[in-house]
């Protein structure tokens, strides 16, 4: 599965690094 985030908040930082620890494939836009 494939999730983009544009721009990261607190939250969404803890998500995103959730995320690739459960090896998702992450794109961030900054």
């Amino acid at each position: 599965m494939k999730i983009g985030f544009i721009g990261l908040g607190n939250v969404g930082g803890k998500l995103a690094g959730s995320l690739l620890r459960n090896n998702f494939d992450v794109t961030i836009r900054i």
